[in-house]
């Protein structure tokens, strides 16, 4: 953890960063103090804050781990944004003085990119939570062939948006748009999906895979 923790000018800044990766992960929490949360099956939780490699005054990476209370801290990510910028010699940072704070060379900050990676790792977190190592196979949704076919065409033609009036357009004749709205509800419930708009998770897609 940081010895100088963010402003709350700072902190502002990076809840945007934040609430879209929690718009596309699921068991987003929030921010807690200076600390994002998110809550996993399987007992895991992960959080991420925002840390400085130059000096205080400068907010560079964030860093992230997870923990379980058998284990501990099991996993830890880093994601330095000067690792996605555009140019070396002009490295992204929120330069945070005196309580307020703003982007520095943000317009070479490819930020996309680092949220599809804090999405891919909690995803690589919660496939671990539902494998059978960690929850019992009881605990997890056997899919039939139908729902397989519903994920892969989620995945490969809606670029991964479970979205219902496009799959029951697909799937008409093989399921009914209230039967499909009900699974759709479910696998929310299940953390399988994101919330609205709904999005798979990459834990289905490890389960669609390992169905075949």
């Amino acid at each position: 953890m940081p010895l100088f923790y963010p402003s709350f000018s700072a902190l502002h800044l990076a809840d945007q960063i934040f609430d879209e990766i929690g718009r596309q992960t699921t068991g987003y929490e929030g921010r807690v103090g200076a600390i994002w949360y998110w809550r996993l099956p399987a007992g895991i939780l992960a959080a991420a804050w925002m840390d400085n490699t130059v000096t205080e005054e400068r907010w560079d990476v964030i860093r992230a781990q997870a923990s379980t209370p058998r284990a501990g801290i099991f996993s830890t990510a880093d994601f330095p944004f000067a690792a996605y910028s555009t140019t070396p010699s002009s490295p992204p940072f929120i330069h945070d003085l005196q309580g307020e704070a703003e982007w520095s060379n943000r317009l070479y900050f490819q930020m996309g990119y680092m949220i599809e990676d804090m999405v891919h790792w909690l995803g690589m977190l919660h496939a671990i939570a539902i494998s059978p190592q960690i929850s019992t196979p009881a605990a997890l949704p056997a899919l039939s062939p139908l729902e397989r076919r519903l994920v892969h065409h989620a995945v490969n033609e809606l670029e991964g948006q479970f979205t219902i009036t496009a799959l029951h357009k697909a799937f008409r004749d093989e399921i009914s748009r209230s039967r499909l709205s009900a699974l759709a509800q479910a696998w929310e419930l299940g953390e399988l999906l994101t919330k609205r708009p709904r999005r798979v998770t990459y834990a289905l897609r490890v389960l669609a895979e390992e169905e075949n």
